[in-house]
């Protein structure tokens, strides 16, 4: 593919991880509180229980707004030390099987080439009880190099060597997952890709293997092709070469 993608947001979603909450107060360093006034709620949409296009537009639009989310050296294409900046909010969702919704903390600052997302939700809505964290959000200024976990998990065929890959990392959770009318919440990876001339590309990476693309000429998900994971350390190997929209 010849357009580079300049910075990346990431998206880790677990499947119905419920969150254990210690005994531990608001001060502690592993807490974090939510959801981020600047990212509204999204209810959880019907006949879709992983990662909603809001979601990834609304955390786009905030996270990317950062001082340093988008700085890098544009003649190594790597991002700059004391000015870039990664940044980490934690995905969380709220509520009960007949109402929950999607949510994001504050997003905690990290160095330019990395960050530590926290686990612990203190949300200002919901008891610990009520919340369930699901995975981790995160952004590479400028598209940096895909870490090696982040390789393992998304498909490399269609994009630029110096785009960073999503990573989803499991989290343990209590006994009680997070259910939905039912339907225990889908994991899923996914990425916000934004183009030299501003626009941005979503997609998400299920484990059974399926890539899909948010059309929003078909105001939804397009499936690209399936995926299967590869062998230690190297990417998914597709089906079929992924071809992205071009809308």
């Amino acid at each position: 593919m010849n357009d580079t993608f300049p910075l990346l947001i990431v998206v880790g979603s677990i499947l119905a991880a419920g969150c254990a909450t210690p005994n531990i107060t608001a001060q502690d360093d592993r807490v974090t509180r939510g959801p981020w006034s600047e990212v509204p709620a999204i209810e959880m949409p019907t006949g879709d229980t992983s990662i909603p296009i809001d979601l990834l537009r609304d955390v786009a639009d905030a996270l990317l707004k950062r001082p340093g989310a988008k700085v890098c050296d544009p003649m190594t294409k790597r991002p700059i030390v004391g000015l870039s900046t990664e940044y980490c909010s934690t995905v969380y969702v709220a509520g009960d099987r007949d109402s929950l919704s999607w949510r994001v903390t504050e997003p905690i600052q990290g160095s330019h080439n990395g960050c530590r997302p926290r686990f612990v939700v203190q949300d200002n809505d919901h008891p610990a009880s009520r919340v369930w964290v699901v995975g981790y959000i995160h952004n590479h200024p400028c598209g940096a190099p895909p870490s090696s976990r982040d390789i393992r998990l998304w498909p490399t065929d269609t994009f630029d060597p110096h785009v960073a890959m999503a990573e989803v990392r499991l989290i343990p959770g209590n006994p009680v997952p997070a259910v939905y009318k039912n339907t225990g919440i889908e994991m899923a990876s996914a990425l916000v890709a934004e183009l030299q001339d501003g626009t941005r590309l979503f997609l998400r990476y299920f484990p059974t293997g399926e890539v899909q693309q948010w059309s929003a000429a078909k105001t939804g998900w397009v499936t690209l092709a399936r995926c299967a994971p590869g062998p230690e350390g190297r990417p998914p190997q597709c089906d079929e070469p992924l071809q992205l929209l071009r809308e």
